[in-house]
């Protein structure tokens, strides 16, 4: 019918899964060096299901042919820091910036087709990591360096750039 856009209603938007899936090489190395380790994938994991707190895909019982699904991941979790090797008289410096890149996908649930897939990331700037590396906490390091407040901050900018992105797609 030419009409059936105007009376189209909006999609009812539910959450399928939501993971922090961190197993990149530099995860790897930076839970050797590291005392947050899984204990920050787990404090981030615990903000990504506050900030999508939709209802869950399981509770509903026959989804509307309208009705869309929501996966989110982050695929990448690095709290940063710098330090340097030494061997004799020659130094390597080793560093890198904090960073949280997340991975979502909308699909329908009736068909459980795929609508679109999206992916950002957000990483604290090169003038505020090198900043932060000579403030007096990055010089005399008596605490670490990115806390799991500062990682917030880098999960909220994410969040919201997708969220922006998703509902534009839409």
């Amino acid at each position: 019918m030419l009409f059936d856009w105007f009376s189209s209603e909006k999609p009812n938007v539910y959450l399928g899964s939501i993971a922090v899936v961190n197993d990149s090489n530099l995860s790897k190395i930076e839970s050797f060096f590291s005392i947050t380790g899984n204990s920050l994938q787990d404090h981030i994991h615990q903000k990504l299901e506050e900030i999508f707190c939709l209802e869950r895909i399981s509770s509903i019982q026959e989804p509307k042919k309208s009705d869309v699904g929501l996966d989110v991941v982050i695929v990448s979790l690095h709290g940063g820091d710098a330090f340097s090797i030494n061997f004799g008289t020659v130094g390597l410096p080793i560093f890198w910036r904090p960073k949280i890149k997340l991975v979502s996908r909308l699909y329908n649930l009736k068909q459980n087709k795929t609508i679109k897939m999206f992916s950002v990331s957000k990483s604290v700037t090169w003038g505020e990591f090198i900043a932060k590396q000579f403030s007096l906490k990055g010089l005399f390091r008596w605490s670490p360096l990115y806390h799991k407040e500062d990682m917030e901050i880098l999960l909220y900018q994410a969040c919201f750039e997708l969220i922006d992105r998703m509902r534009k797609a839409i």
